[in-house]
């Protein structure tokens, strides 16, 4: 498991966090496609994300995805994305 986000600070209101699950579809390497379920904590007042527990649905994408910074970065940009949909729908 990678963690992408900041860590958390002390002193950080509780009211301002939740924790969710989000699971993403990824065709990768060959043409080959998985899942990877991402329990993660939002917090609102500075943005940041904290991956709590990353589980793929294969080793070898596992290995992929570890691997590949712009993977890494497009699934964080895809979280996060998604809280701007559900904090404005």
């Amino acid at each position: 498991m990678r963690r992408l986000g900041g860590d958390t600070k002390q002193g950080d209101n509780a009211h301002d966090r939740i924790c969710l699950t989000e699971v993403v579809f990824l065709k990768y390497a060959d043409s080959k496609d998985g899942n990877i379920c991402i329990e993660f904590e939002y917090i609102s007042s500075d943005s940041s994300i904290n991956y709590l527990e990353v589980s793929y649905s294969h080793h070898d994408m596992e290995k992929y995805v570890e691997g590949n910074p712009n993977v890494l970065r497009n699934i964080d940009a895809y979280l996060r994305n998604k809280l701007l949909q559900r904090e404005f729908n």
